[in-house]
């Protein structure tokens, strides 16, 4: 008799797949007869005491366990036990306790190979009992070399002591888990998109827990909350402080023109993740957890039905898996197949069927313990999420207020300064008595004036660059405005000029900083002439930056410039704070339209308009900065559209001259890049036409 390492399952009793108790087989419960020859060689049995109410896992000392779970066993007259229940078990595992105990190993005269035999039987205050077929139990018993093919026998004893191995049932075919963070439980391209984001933040690289964490937090924003409130922080020095119907201004924190950037956007609300919108990330986390790492949802074939589950967009499918985990593989993918009916996905859950891939190990008593664990966890999971969200916002509120109070502060100030210029009429006074500000007779010796074109030439090298005039004889201090660091002009975008002295002096100061590096250039200027300057930046130190401005520092608070630089120095963070929030939100915003492939907000044209181009242009209005779209689907094929919209530069280039007279109307403004796809950018334009058709 050969006796190799074999997974080969003897069970004198049951087995795996478990005999229905009847008259016949009842009498063949017994371990040995009363004359058995082996009776006093045979293996030892094991006695077990439970409660068949509640859920039991039995261990024997060789390593066998018996999974017992409610209501299995059942008596004589076929009613479930709920009672005590005596558990034997006997284990035959080496060579040298089969020989002993004679536990032959042939069917009916063939020989068998065997990795070990054990008996098994139970009862109720003495009376036998058998195993509710609906509710069976599981057996696993130990090997140290598994081999497929293997096969159960139920085990027959004679009066004599000899056996015989019938009945043979096939063994379940277990599925292998590995670790569930060697598993990919992501949409398809969502790693490959974090990748494209890095860096992000402090991480370099898209670890897996970054990309995870990424992930979560999507079941329940798109990250469009972190740009909401912003304030504006392009305070420009106030000029007439009127408002559009031409009638002084009485809170001085409003006077001032209003760029287009002003406007507020509209508020964007956390998507609500619907069953057939995608995937909820909570869900994911709530099963990606050593909980599960003994079912199959840490498999290898779970992670193929996963990638197929994520295209269906429907939670209800996913939870299918995880509330049948006591079942077969096969049987949850004939659930999620008819769960989906006609759907396009549904004849891929019956060809996994068809694999008839079984359960893992102890599938049942894992699946007992998980019972009720997942709509808590994922209850619990919702409420992290949402706690940390909630943590976030108050942050940035608080934030963006602490923000506000900086801008409305220096508009204050910049109010004081335009106050202080525009009392001192710019003229100086050498006689005593009364005196009268009237318009008059005389030549005024101020006036409105612009710059004809002030530049520094390497403004581009520093991080930020602040141009300042002082006019000497009204010691006034104004800040000159610039979009690209580069070119500086009084007044704003609308009108590049202001009232200033006609005749005297001006001193011209820029000051730029890389990282914490200040340069500086000066220039003098005589008032009688044209404002003109290039202007180049030089290296300097701080001492240098300080002995240069404290020649005006008897110049009221208002009109100091250190006083003003840090203002700029504020604002310039808070601008970066909201430069990198508007990143981090475009970015969620990519990530979240790979999780919910299904979410029609994905092509939202007035979402995407308002995310995207609602700071250079309107649906009608013409604005400085770029044109009114109202014509453009009328005036270009959408072919073009999205070619201008995606690359306007490489189009430029190309040769296009539709492209290159757009270019040039206005004033050769480059279109930014966006990366969007095709149908985003005409869900745009269809946005841009609907609206106006609405208007009129």
């Amino acid at each position: 008799m050969n006796y190799k390492i074999f997974r080969i399952i003897f069970i004198a009793l049951f087995s795996t797949l478990l005999i229905q108790c009847n008259k016949s087989n009842i009498s063949n419960t017994v371990k040995l007869h009363p004359n058995d020859p082996y009776k006093n060689s045979i293996v030892q049995s094991q006695t077990f005491d439970i409660k068949a109410n509640q859920d039991n896992v039995i261990e024997g000392k060789n390593g066998t366990i018996i999974v017992c779970p409610k209501a299995c066993f059942i008596n004589s007259k076929g009613e479930i036990v709920e009672d005590n229940v005596k558990i034997e078990l006997a284990e035959a595992l080496s060579l040298e306790d089969m020989l002993l105990s004679n536990l032959t190993t042939s069917s009916d005269g063939n020989p068998l190979e065997t990795d070990g035999m054990i008996y098994f039987n139970a009862t109720s205050k003495g009376e036998q009992l058998s195993i509710n077929e609906d509710n069976p139990i599981h057996i696993d018993i130990p090997t140290s070399n598994k081999k497929a093919g293997m096969m159960a026998y139920h085990g027959m004893r004679d009066e004599k002591g000899n056996m015989n191995w019938i009945e043979p049932k096939e063994l379940d075919n277990f599925l292998v888990t590995i670790d569930l963070n060697n598993l990919d439980f992501l949409p398809e391209g969502f790693q490959l998109e974090v990748e494209k984001g890095m860096p992000y933040k402090s991480y370099e690289s898209a670890t897996q827990g970054l990309t995870d964490s990424l992930y979560y937090q999507l079941s329940l924003t798109d990250g469009s909350f972190l740009t909401n409130n912003f304030v504006e922080t392009n305070s420009n020095e106030p000029y007439e402080n009127r408002s559009e119907d031409g009638e002084n201004k009485s809170n001085p924190t409003d006077s001032f023109h209003e760029s287009s950037n002003d406007k507020k956007e509209k508020p964007n609300e956390s998507p609500k993740t619907k069953s057939n919108c995608g995937i909820d990330p909570a869900i994911i986390k709530v099963i990606k957890s050593d909980k599960y790492q003994n079912t199959f949802i840490a498999t290898r074939e779970f992670e193929a039905r996963l990638k197929v589950i994520f295209k269906t967009c429907n939670n209800s499918v996913l939870e299918t898996y995880i509330r049948n985990l006591d079942k077969n593989l096969y049987e949850v993918d004939k659930l999620a197949a008819d769960l989906l009916g006609e759907n396009q996905y549904s004849q891929t859950f019956i060809n996994f069927s068809e694999q008839r891939l079984t359960k893992v190990k102890e599938a049942n008593k894992y699946a007992q313990i998980l019972k009720g664990f997942y709509e808590k966890q994922l209850a619990k999971v919702k409420s992290d999420l949402l706690n940390e969200k909630e943590k976030l916002i108050k942050e940035l509120r608080k934030k963006n207020e602490a923000a506000k109070e900086v801008v409305d502060e220096y508009k204050k100030h910049l109010f004081k300064r335009e106050k202080y210029r525009m009392e001192t009429y710019g003229f100086t006074w050498n006689k005593t008595g009364w005196i009268n500000i009237d318009i008059g007779i005389e030549v005024k010796s101020w006036g409105p004036k612009s710059t004809e074109g002030i530049f520094v030439k390497n403004g581009k090298e520093f991080d930020r660059v602040y141009s300042y005039i002082i006019f000497s004889s009204l010691k006034s201090l104004y800040r000159l405005n610039s979009t690209d660091n580069v070119e500086f002009y009084v007044g704003n975008e609308q009108e590049k000029q202001m009232l200033m002295p006609k005749n005297g002096k001006a001193i011209l100061i820029s000051i730029g900083y890389k990282g914490e590096v200040p340069a500086i250039a000066i220039q003098e200027f005589e008032l009688s002439q044209m404002l003109k300057a290039n202007l180049i930046l030089e290296a300097t130190n701080m001492d240098k930056v300080r002995e240069v401005i404290r020649k005006y520092e008897s110049l009221n608070n208002e009109n100091d410039i250190n006083k003003d630089l840090e203002f700029m120095l504020k604002l310039f963070k808070e601008n970066k704070r909201q430069k990198e929030l508007k990143k981090e939100s475009e970015f969620l915003n990519r990530l979240w339209n790979i999780a919910f492939p299904c979410c029609k907000d994905n092509l939202n044209g007035e979402k995407l308009f308002f995310r995207n181009c609602s700071s250079c242009h309107e649906p009608n209005n013409n604005l400085v900065v770029g044109p009114g779209l109202e014509y453009s689907t009328k005036n270009h094929s959408k072919i073009w559209l999205y070619k201008w919209t995606t690359n306007a530069e490489s189009f430029i280039r190309s040769g296009d001259k539709e492209a290159i007279k757009v270019f040039n109307e206005y004033n050769q403004s480059v279109q930014p890049k966006f990366d969007l796809s095709q149908q985003e950018v005409l869900a745009i334009y269809d946005y841009i036409d609907n609206y106006n058709r609405r208007a009129k």
